[in-house]
C-alpha cells in the first residue's frame, strides 16, 4: 500500500465486485488472504477491463494466480521522412473521368462470384490498377493539395470576402463584426457546394451504366 501511494499507483483487484474465490490468492488450512495484487498507473484505469484471480490455477503451492485484462490504444508513429505514393484521385473529371469510367467497364471482374469476398478483392485490386495508371501517382514527398474538386466560382467570391485582411489591420468592432459575417457566408457556401456536387455526383452514379 505504501508502495502504491508514493508511486500514486491504483490496485487493479480493488477495481472490480468479485466473489470471494475470485480475490483470495493464499490459502492455507482454514487460512485464506488477499496477498497478491496486480498495480497499475492511475491514467490506465479506464484500460484495465477485468482483474480477478482463477480458482484452479496456482503459480506456487498456496498461491492463486490472478490475472488481469488491459486494452490500450497503441498509436502507430509514421516516420515523417518516410515516402508513401497516393493515387492522384483529385484527377476523377472531365476527360479523365471518362476514360476511367471505360477502362472499368471493359476490364472490370463485374461477373458475379460464389466467393463475395473473393469478388470484393478482385475489383478492389482492378480499381486500384486502373486508377494508378490513369490518374498517375504521386512521388510521396509533399503532402497534395486538400480535395477541392468542388470548388466553384460562387465559392471563391464568399472566401475573397472573408475581410481577414481587413481584420488583421484594425480589429474594430465594426471589423470583427464584419469578418464574422462573412466568414459565416464563406462556410455556407462551401456547404452548398459540396451538398450540389455530391448530389450529382450520386446522380452520375445511380445507373449500372456509370
Amino acid at each position: 500500500m505504501n508502495f502504491a501511494l508514493a508511486y500514486d499507483l491504483l490496485l487493479a483487484n480493488t477495481l472490480f465486485s468479485k466473489r470471494e474465490s475470485h480475490l483470495v490468492t493464499f490459502h492455507s488450512g482454514q487460512y485464506s488472504s488477499q496477498i497478491d495484487f496486480i498495480l497499475a498507473r492511475r491514467e490506465d484505469r479506464h484500460a484495465c477491463l477485468d482483474c480477478k484471480v482463477i480458482p484452479g490455477e496456482c503459480v506456487v503451492p498456496q498461491h492463486k494466480l490472478v490475472v488481469a485484462d488491459f486494452r490500450f490504444r497503441v498509436r502507430a508513429h509514421r516516420d515523417k521522412r518516410a515516402k508513401i505514393a497516393r493515387t492522384k484521385w483529385w484527377k476523377l473529371r472531365g476527360e479523365t473521368a471518362q476514360t476511367f469510367k471505360e477502362r472499368m467497364l471493359g476490364e472490370g471482374p463485374w461477373e458475379e462470384g460464389v466467393d463475395v469476398d473473393d469478388t470484393w478483392l478482385k475489383m478492389a485490386t482492378c480499381v486500384r490498377k486502373v486508377a494508378s495508371e490513369a490518374f498517375g501517382v504521386s512521388r510521396g514527398g509533399k503532402q497534395e493539395a486538400k480535395d477541392i474538386w468542388w470548388w466553384n466560382d460562387e465559392v471563391q467570391r464568399a472566401i475573397k470576402e472573408e475581410c481577414f485582411k481587413c481584420l488583421h489591420l484594425d480589429k474594430s468592432a465594426a471589423n470583427i463584426k464584419g469578418y464574422k459575417l462573412a466568414k459565416r457566408v464563406a462556410k455556407r457556401a462551401v456547404s452548398v457546394a459540396k451538398v450540389k456536387t455530391y448530389d450529382d455526383l450520386y446522380q452520375r452514379l445511380g445507373t449500372k451504366e456509370e
